[in-house]
C-alpha cells in the first residue's frame, strides 16, 4: 500500500493483470519470489511512484519519498473492504 492505500493497490494490480499476462513474464528473471511477491513488492510501487510523479509534477525521487511518507495515512484514507462497491466496480471493468 501507499498514499493510494489498499484500494489503490487493488486497482493498481488489476490494471497491471490486464495489461500483462503472467504468462509472458520470465519467471528465471524475477527468482526467488513468484508473481505475486514480485507484483506486490516491484511493480504496484513503481506503478503508485511514477502516478503520484505525475499528479504532483515532481521527480520519481520526491514522489518516492512521498509514497513512503504518505503509506499510513493512504492505509487509513483508502482501505480496501470486502464490501466495497467501487472497488468491485473497478475490478469487474
Amino acid at each position: 500500500p501507499s498514499s493510494f492505500g489498499s484500494k489503490g493497490e487493488h486497482v493498481i494490480v488489476h490494471a497491471l493483470e490486464a495489461m500483462f499476462h503472467t504468462s509472458t513474464i520470465p519467471l528465471d528473471a524475477i527468482r526467488p519470489l513468484d508473481i505475486k511477491k514480485f507484483t506486490h513488492s516491484f511493480l504496484v510501487p513503481y506503478v503508485a511512484t511514477r502516478a503520484i510523479a505525475h499528479q504532483l509534477n515532481v521527480s520519481v525521487a520526491e514522489a518516492h519519498t512521498i509514497l513512503l511518507e504518505s503509506r499510513q495515512a493512504g492505509i487509513r484514507l483508502h482501505p480496501a473492504l470486502d464490501s466495497d462497491e467501487e472497488l468491485d466496480r473497478i475490478c469487474r471493468s
